[in-house]
């Protein structure tokens, strides 16, 4: 199984090619990079000045061709529905990731690209474990464990706890 890993709109330079290569060590080499798609101009909402993120994750649904699942990631700002803002969003074997408040610039502070890309590893794999089957879990420090901000996705590891781990093990999922 390969999963693809979309670039949606602008990114941060370089940030793709690290997500891809840190992803590739942990789960045996499943993701690549598959290239780059604008977001859709009908995900943007002037009012909030942020994207819907069902509109562009229903845009990445129609990228999959024979891949499994796909990753978009972006620098767009996100919503859905009546949260202000998301980090990612999965529907099925699709996810997207938003960098847009996982920048410490996004805060004003200086710029920290480390801190960037091991925020944005976090929430990757969070949606994949999402594409994967795995709910929200209880253990603050589970990677599967909900960010309503930034302090939350700072304070969890980058990895699934014991029991998420369990899950995927005992469902026979190999990510």
């Amino acid at each position: 199984m390969k999963i693809k890993i979309l670039q949606v709109g602008e990114i941060q330079p370089n940030i793709l090619d690290i997500i891809v290569d840190n992803l590739n060590k942990r789960f045996k080499n499943k993701f690549y990079f598959g290239g780059k798609i604008d977001i859709p101009e009908d995900s943007y909402d002037k009012f909030k000045n942020q994207y819907n993120s069902g509109v562009v994750v229903k845009t990445l649904k129609n990228e999959k061709g024979e891949d499994d699942k796909v990753v978009g990631i972006t620098s767009n700002d996100l919503y859905y529905k009546d949260l202000n803002f998301v980090f990612g969003l999965t529907e099925e074997n699709v996810c997207i990731v938003s960098t847009a408040r996982l920048d410490p610039q996004f805060y004003g502070n200086s710029a920290n690209f480390e801190l960037l890309i091991n925020r944005t590893l976090k929430e990757v794999v969070h949606e994949v474990g999402h594409m994967f089957g795995l709910k929200h879990c209880t253990n603050p420090l589970c990677v599967m464990s909900f960010s309503s901000s930034i302090s939350y996705v700072d304070d969890k590891k980058d990895e699934f706890c014991k029991d998420c781990t369990l899950k995927i093990s005992m469902e026979d999922i190999r990510i």
